[in-house]
């Protein structure tokens, strides 16, 4: 099939996808287009190279450097927070 037919067909079926899907479409497209760079990242570390993660690493940094941030936690408070967040007691900030 020639390379037009081929973008042809690709917008006839995108045309009238929802919102949802096509941005599972766009996603899938991304992954293609960077698909040689993407299989050299460790997959148990993909997270951290996405927008999403950047996006509150940056965050984060900001909050660090401006003094807004809390103590540290003991072990055993760490533990007891990731317990009961498991267990819907405590809400997750978002």
């Amino acid at each position: 099939m020639p390379q037009a037919t081929l973008k042809e067909e690709i917008v006839r079926e995108i045309k009238n996808l929802s919102a949802t899907k096509a941005k599972e479409v766009l996603d899938f497209i991304c992954f293609v287009k960077h698909k040689k760079a993407l299989s050299r990242i460790d997959t148990t570390q993909a997270y951290f190279y996405s927008p999403t993660w950047k996006k509150r690493e940056q965050a984060a940094e900001r909050d660090i450097a401006a003094g807004r941030v809390s103590e540290s936690y003991t072990e055993y408070e760490a533990d007891r927070l990731f317990a009961d967040l498991k267990k819907n007691k405590r809400k997750a900030v978002k």
